[in-house]
């Protein structure tokens, strides 16, 4: 079975359940319909979708649990039962479910290593269900920074890595820097303006002060009729990706999920823009970055965000190739 087949399937799955429920009322009573090894599809009362996983003889604690607003974990009877608890996020959470399973189901995985991939993939999505306005497109901001990443992820670390390793490497939708290499984080910067001002999103996101080394990528696009869209560009690295393996494209779609681009929402991002120009720094000691702040008492987790002017940073500037070489 490949994985559309496999989509199909769970496709079928969510509508058996849903007729089941729309037939017979008593169905609520422990209703549930296979999914896929120890998955069950479930409804609520308010015919909000749910998971159920069984886990027999698996050592899972409540406390392995992820929490978020916009769902709720219940651990009875060696089951895992997982609900959405708003209808706002139903949409999301049945195709967020749907791929993570693809991913399980192409991986091969079974016992606490697939129970840990659900789980694991679905707190790299947790922020979607914390937040009010859902399902909200991406902000003209967002869809800049996900084209730049998309870019990098294609033109620069496919110039030394796989496929696999690439996409491997992109974190950004799920911590802090946007790529996670071995010995080397990436972050990157995007704007179709003409400043080289740019925003940090927290402390030392920008900073020396990490096990790995830090390099920043700045790029400069324009609006341009002979471009590409975010979805042209998504579209063709799927394609590529496709090609090469289901499994890949799988996990590329599930990030893009993380990331809340949705298929509802396409329609909203058809500006092209051409590369103008990139631009590579390194991050050592020296760069510009807050280095000692006091924190008073009565203060915790206390996040610090500032600009970055890059007209300034000359000095920490490197070309493609250094670049590639560190990485």
């Amino acid at each position: 079975m490949n994985s559309i087949e496999f989509q199909k399937k769970l496709d079928s799955a969510w509508i058996e359940i849903l007729n089941k429920r729309k037939k017979d009322e008593n169905f609520l009573d422990g209703a549930a319909v296979k999914a896929h090894d120890n998955y069950w599809f479930t409804l609520n009362k308010n015919y909000l979708p749910g998971v159920i996983i069984k886990i027999e003889e698996l050592n899972i604690t409540n406390t392995k649990f992820p929490k978020a607003k916009g769902w709720n974990f219940n651990f009875h009877n060696n089951k895992i039962t997982m609900n959405v608890n708003e209808d706002k996020y139903k949409e999301f959470f049945v195709k967020l479910i749907n791929l993570i399973l693809t991913k399980i189901y192409l991986e091969n995985l079974n016992g606490e290593k697939s129970i840990k991939c659900f789980l694991k993939n679905l707190i790299f999505a947790k922020d979607f269900f914390e937040e009010e306005n859902v399902p909200r497109k991406l902000t003209t901001e967002e869809q800049i920074g996900l084209f730049g990443e998309i870019q990098t992820l294609k033109e620069i670390l496919g110039k030394k890595f796989d496929k696999e390793a690439s996409l491997s490497y992109w974190t950004g939708p799920s911590k802090k820097h946007d790529f996670t290499l071995p010995k080397t984080l990436l972050e990157i910067k995007t704007t179709s303006t003409d400043t080289k001002i740019i925003n940090t999103s927290s402390t030392n996101q920008i900073a020396p002060v990490y096990d790995k080394n830090l390099k920043l990528i700045f790029i400069q696009i324009k609006k341009n009729i002979n471009g590409s869209s975010l979805n042209e560009i998504i579209d063709s690295y799927s394609k590529i990706l496709k090609e090469d393996s289901e499994l890949l494209f799988n996990d590329f779609i599930l990030k893009l999920t993380q990331c809340r681009y949705l298929d509802i929402h396409k329609n909203e991002y058809k500006q092209k823009y051409k590369i103008d120009k990139y631009n590579f720094f390194n991050i050592d000691k020296n760069f510009p970055y807050i280095k000692e702040y006091v924190v008073p008492d009565g203060l915790s987790d206390l996040s610090i965000t500032y600009k970055i002017d890059l007209e300034k940073c000359e000095q920490f500037r490197i070309n493609e190739e250094e670049l590639i070489n560190d990485l």
